[in-house]
């Protein structure tokens, strides 16, 4: 059967090439009409704003001209100079017929200097002048001098219902430029609202106003006006100018309306981009999707027979990688396959023989440690140990010499234990008894220490050699830096899962915060905490960790945690030590 090594090549790369084609294409395309669109919802959205605001600037105009002209009619001059007159209908007839002739006018009010009201709204009346005074629009038109001003939007009690609405207002001053009053002019929404609303800025876009104090003019939301919520929320958008918010989700433009305290705020929901944007998605998707399919049933066409090798290659790889490693590929199929398999095998068998040799290395490397840690017997805990004995003897001390040379007799016979590497927990304290007895004969008193284990678990099997090191740290690093007495407690405890050994002594304890870890307290203690941290982690592995206490100058508490289910004697059972 003639063969096409290349086949499956030519194919994979018609199939890569299609697929990039049509990505790219897509992501063109997608970029041009994301950004036509965002160009053109940019250009509508300012196009609107604009002329809204000259719209605005163009009803408010009149209105302003209403408020002056009202402002400087003799009757309200005269009925405002004239103290303590009371006579306001002539005032009030001049009011209604301003209202009359303008429909979106609600209301006129009139207060003077000396506390005189007069309004087109009975409910307004009601307010004491004192009040009235003492509000914003008051002040603003007080500081104007006698100019138009427009306030921000404000409830204003109208009947038995109470409506949004803003109001022009306007100092009242005679002829030589004295104050008598103050007019007020209220505007309702109707038609602001309507010029608004029909703005076309996407399906959540809108349009609010506000003054250069950024107090709120106009909002499709009435609720935006008293809640403090709602205000915060629409602060974004008043910093920025001509832009997208932070989360691109819509577009804002703001516009100065002319003549006036009030900025115009555009905000154009991006929805119609969105929504092309998922139909130029979903549309390549499908395009791809169908490529894909084609593609790949030309494939299966093809490399139907080219197939089965690779299929038989990967169920070799899944028996492998379940423990049956005596498995072995089929050299079949096409040249490249049948390198492949050849390169799979040797890789194989490359890799059989890398485990044996570690293997044996990490037996070489085990019986290194147990000879390292049979030499860790410091030299120097031994010389000064005999130079304890020859000066108990020169002394003629001879019963304490008996004691010390049969505790350090029993202490490197239980050290040694025979080359095994695994000690009984009881023959393990005993070994740590023995060293701290020796150490009590050169340091007197003090030195104190208590060895305190349990008695079901003296015949458990331990690494040996794994609390001397911790009593050893203890001494030097502990109880030598301090001038009071040092005590030492070795204790053995359990708890449900765990059995803990614990070394506590009240020396120097550790001052750095940053050595409250294993890792700076091994980096600290020296090869003999490095060499029992490691040798545990190899036996235990996350059954085991170390725990560190310890408060300066108080005391220092390093704790052993081994889980009591491990059954060492399945790894390594020793014979039992002869005493």
């Amino acid at each position: 059967m003639k063969r096409y090594p290349l086949l499956v090549q030519l194919i994979s790369y018609v199939f890569v090439i299609v697929i990039a084609l049509i990505t790219t294409l897509g992501l063109l395309y997608y970029q041009t009409s994301s950004r036509n669109i965002r160009q053109l919802i940019e250009r509508d959205t300012r196009q609107s704003i604009r002329q809204s605001s000259q719209f605005i600037d163009a009803y408010i105009k009149p209105l302003k001209e209403t408020t002056s002209v009202l402002a400087k009619h003799s009757a309200i001059q005269s009925f405002a100079s004239q103290a303590y007159q009371k006579n306001d209908e002539q005032v009030l007839q001049l009011m209604k017929m301003v209202l009359a002739t303008n429909s979106d006018l609600q209301a006129a009010v009139l207060v003077t200097k000396d506390g005189r009201t007069v309004s087109t709204n009975p409910q307004l009346t009601m307010k004491t002048s004192s009040d009235m005074m003492a509000e914003t629009w008051y002040k603003s038109a007080i500081d104007r001098q006698a100019m138009p001003v427009l306030t921000s939007a404000r409830q204003s009690s109208l009947s038995s219902k109470k409506e949004w609405v803003v109001s022009v207002t306007q100092e009242v001053v005679d002829t030589a430029g004295h104050n008598l009053g103050v007019l007020r002019l209220d505007i309702a929404y109707p038609t602001i609202k309507a010029s608004l609303d029909q703005l076309q800025l996407g399906h959540q876009g809108f349009a609010f106003i506000v003054n250069d104090k950024h107090e709120f003019v106009y909002h499709p939301q009435k609720s935006v006006y008293s809640s403090s919520r709602e205000m915060a929320a629409m602060k974004p958008y008043l910093a920025i100018k001509n832009g997208y918010a932070k989360d691109k989700s819509s577009f804002v433009y703001q516009r100065v309306i002319p003549n006036s305290q009030w900025t115009l705020v555009g905000v154009a929901s991006l929805d119609q981009l969105h929504r092309v944007q998922r139909q130029i998605f979903w549309s390549f998707l499908g395009i791809g999707l169908l490529a894909c399919l084609i593609c790949g049933f030309a494939t299966v066409l093809v490399l139907r027979k080219w197939i089965r090798p690779i299929r038989q290659l990967q169920q070799v790889i899944l028996a492998i990688q379940k423990g049956d490693r005596q498995l072995r590929a089929q050299e079949t199929g096409s040249p490249e396959l049948t390198d492949l398999a050849q390169q799979f095998n040797a890789l194989l068998d490359q890799i059989d023989h890398l485990m044996i040799a570690v293997a044996d290395k990490e037996k070489a490397i085990g019986q290194y440690r147990l000879q390292a840690l049979a030499s860790q017997i410091n030299p120097h805990f031994l010389y000064n140990t005999l130079d304890t004995i020859i000066w108990m003897a020169e002394f003629n001390d001879s019963k304490r010499v008996v004691e010390v040379t049969k505790s350090l007799a029993k202490y490197f016979r239980l050290a040694l234990n025979q080359g095994n590497e695994y000690i009984r927990l009881a023959d393990e304290l005993d070994h740590v008894s023995q060293y701290l007895f020796i150490q009590k004969q050169r340091y007197g008193d003090k030195l104190t220490y208590e060895v305190q284990g349990l008695v079901a678990y003296s015949d458990l099997l331990i690494p040996k050699l794994i609390l001397q090191p911790l009593v050893e740290n203890a001494i030097y690093h502990g109880i030598k830096e301090v001038d009071r007495k040092g005590m030492i407690k070795v204790v053995v405890s359990e708890t449900a899962q765990d059995l803990m050994l614990s070394v506590w002594d009240n020396g120097k304890g550790i001052e750095d915060p940053s050595l409250t870890n294993s890792q700076s307290l091994l980096a600290r203690g020296g090869v003999g905490l490095k060499n029992v941290d490691q040798r545990l982690k190899l036996h235990y592995g996350e059954g085991y960790h170390m725990t560190i206490n310890s408060r300066p100058n108080q005391f220092t508490e390093i704790g052993l945690l081994i889980p009591k289910s491990k059954d060492l004697r399945a790894d390594a059972r020793p014979e039992r030590m002869s005493t």
